[in-house]
């Protein structure tokens, strides 16, 4: 794990903003697994900012992931409540002596490149991490969160889409190890919620991007900020039709999460998103040209293997979100890559754009 310790980067008033029930945290303990990951950097410099500066009891945080921080990267966590521990989500977690109060489990494989390349790893973090974490909620009375992605509607006929949309995942392609795993994960919050009374739902997330994500992510915006630091055209893939997305800037995300974990009706699902601009990926590198300043250019090359099911549309409808748990983003995509880029341009070398 290495973490982007530099907390001036993460628009951390914009999700406090958004969320005023964060209060309902103070001295509740919360199980936390994928901290390490891009968003979940975002939860503990949200966890500690929480501690610092708004919660009046602190909250306390037992972060899980494969690998806990470096010690030069764990001082900045120093009495913020947070505890990490080493755990490896293909396997089973338990037991874990602590009262908790909330589980969340958000570890996943969420790179197209890379769960191709560990395939069954993918679908282990998805069902036995979700099992497991449900398990401890199961034992210890406390709230659930799974967070699941878009990919479970695959390419939808209806825009913005809702959660009442049944999609339709292709079984056998190298994006299904994620997507059906995130579906089934899904199942074991339902099951889990009406046959043994968790308090369990989910959030499906659409194209959160952000500070914190890995210049070898492989997805589209590290690949222009790459790009962008080593002056070279980015390789965007041909297609009858390119693929569109409404990019969602990670405050917004974390506030979603953070408030149907507050919030969400048991067995229930979310989507957490932004709803507009849906853009095209050449519209996003023309979108970031403009608002970053920057000078990216592009060729058109054929889809690898793992991008040829890819959905071609993803535009959430967030209504039942705003409605039932209180979201509503306000960080607009403009604001969302001025910060991504500027952070980006910074810590990235310039060597993974393609």
């Amino acid at each position: 794990m290495t973490l982007n310790t530099n907390s001036s980067f993460y628009d951390l008033k914009a999700v406090s903003a958004m969320l005023p029930e964060s209060s309902q945290l103070e001295g509740k303990t919360l199980l936390w697994t994928g901290t390490g990951g891009f968003l979940g950097q975002w939860v503990l410099q949200f966890v500690k900012h929480l501690n610092k500066k708004i919660l009046k009891i602190p909250c306390k945080l037992l972060a899980y992931d494969v690998v806990i921080p470096k010690n030069s990267e764990l001082e900045e966590f120093i009495d913020s409540g947070i505890h990490f521990r080493s755990h490896d989500l293909t396997k089973k977690l338990w037991p874990v002596h602590e009262k908790i109060d909330y589980v969340v489990h958000m570890a996943g494989i969420a790179s197209p490149t890379h769960y191709k390349l560990r395939p069954l790893d993918t679908i282990d973090v998805s069902l036995e991490g979700t099992r497991s974490a449900l398990e401890i909620a199961r034992h210890h009375g406390a709230k659930f969160l799974f967070t699941s992605s878009s990919e479970v509607y695959q390419t939808p006929n209806v825009f913005p889409t809702p959660e009442t949309y049944v999609g339709a995942i292709p079984p056998n392609t190298e994006r299904s190890c994620y997507d059906i795993s995130k579906l089934m994960a899904e199942n074991f919050v339902y099951i889990y919620s009406n046959n043994y009374g968790v308090d369990a739902c989910s959030v499906r997330i659409f194209n959160s991007f952000g500070v914190g994500i890995k210049e070898s992510d492989s997805r589209i915006l590290p690949r222009i900020a790459s790009a962008s630091k080593s002056k070279n055209k980015i390789q965007i893939y041909k297609s009858n039709t390119l693929p569109t997305r409404t990019y969602c800037p990670a405050a917004n995300t974390i506030a979603g999460i953070f408030k149907a974990l507050i919030r969400g009706k048991t067995s229930e699902t979310y989507n957490i998103g932004i709803s507009n601009p849906e853009i095209s990926v050449t519209q996003l590198i023309e979108l970031s040209n403009d608002l970053c300043g920057i000078d990216v250019e592009f060729e058109y090359v054929q889809p690898s293997s793992v991008y040829i099911h890819e959905p071609l549309r993803r535009c959430p409808d967030i209504t039942k979100a705003q409605t039932e748990i209180g979201y509503n983003p306000s960080v607009t995509l403009q604001k969302g890559l001025e910060d991504y880029f500027h952070w980006a341009l910074q810590m990235y070398s310039g060597i993974s754009h393609r």
